[in-house]
């Protein structure tokens, strides 16, 4: 569990002690992490795949027409009453709503959330959609509660730039972020030689739908990162920030750069877990779930009127 008293604001997660074997082992295969990671994120293999609708029956799968959402498809799993809180969870790139499957099972009481399909991606669509403000617009049905009550967002790989641009773009619905091995410092972000290979026609037409769409959006990440930079001072909503010391993918240094940039406006809490690589939503479920308990605590205490 992680400590949610407002002084708390930056948690170092210890790595568990390994055997002297687990040690070996890990020290030979380190050279290979970022060839593993690279295949994990592709392909999904190692990580686990429940599909939430299959093993618990309170998830229920939606879709919003393109009539009623900008001319697109919004595919996304609900679990909870309407009644409760509301969490919108985004997936990275590739990926899908199912990513987000255990977070849609045994939720608190008063809470429902939302795992989304991204355009392009799952039941949203079959074309990507290179563009923040565009794939925010595309989520705008889902942050209006029948209570009217603003919404939590959890953003993970990819889905983090974008929580942020949603909070950019729609400031009185949102309430709080969890921002989970996010993308943020531009300057991180560089184009692979064969990722603009991949992006030619040939290439593009015998790749899956869901791995052309996953490069055509991560080649505009870094100017969708340009333009959003100078506004992410303007977000007033409690943050936490989680990262893995390990991460080959999204390197550790953009949850300092988002540290940096967002405690200008408020309080932020940061946790980093040595040695943990870029998949926390499957290694570490219970670190996350408590995160999210934290922003809810914190953006209840933000709201609740002074005394």
């Amino acid at each position: 569990m992680i400590d949610c008293a407002p002084s708390v604001t930056e948690i170092i997660v210890p790595a568990p002690e390994p055997s002297l074997a687990d040690a070996a082992v890990s020290l030979l295969l380190s050279p290979l992490q970022p060839l593993r990671e690279q295949f994990s994120a592709v392909t999904a293999i190692g990580l686990g795949s429940d599909d939430p609708e299959e093993i618990d029956g309170s998830v229920v799968r939606r879709i919003i027409g393109q009539a009623g959402n900008a001319g697109q498809d919004l595919g996304y799993l609900v679990a909870g009453k309407d009644t409760g809180r509301r969490v919108i969870f985004l997936h990275g790139s590739p990926g899908n709503a199912e990513e987000w499957g255990r977070f849609l099972l045994d939720l608190p009481e008063g809470r429902q959330h939302f795992a989304v399909d991204r355009p392009g991606f799952g039941q949203s669509g079959e074309e990507a959609v290179p563009d923040l403000r565009m794939q925010a617009k595309g989520i705008a049905p889902l942050l209006s509660p029948p209570d009217g009550a603003r919404v939590v967002i959890a953003g993970y790989s990819y889905g983090g730039p974008l929580a942020l641009q949603v909070a950019v773009d729609f400031p009185d619905r949102v309430e709080g972020l969890v921002l989970v091995a996010s993308a943020a410092d531009p300057e991180l972000e560089d184009t692979h030689p064969i990722q603009e290979l991949a992006a030619s026609e040939f290439f593009e037409n015998l790749l899956p739908r869901e791995l052309a769409n996953a490069n055509v959006e991560l080649m505009a990440l870094r100017s969708d990162l340009e333009a959003l930079a100078p506004n992410l001072a303007r977000i007033n909503v409690p943050v936490v920030i989680i990262h893995g010391l390990s991460d080959s993918l999204v390197p550790p240094e953009n949850a300092f750069y988002l540290r940096d940039t967002l405690e200008a406006a408020h309080p932020v809490r940061l946790i980093l877990i040595e040695e943990a690589d870029h998949f926390l939503p499957w290694s570490h479920v219970d670190l996350l779930k408590s995160a999210l308990d934290c922003v809810l605590e914190d953006a209840a205490r933000q709201s609740a009127p002074e005394r």
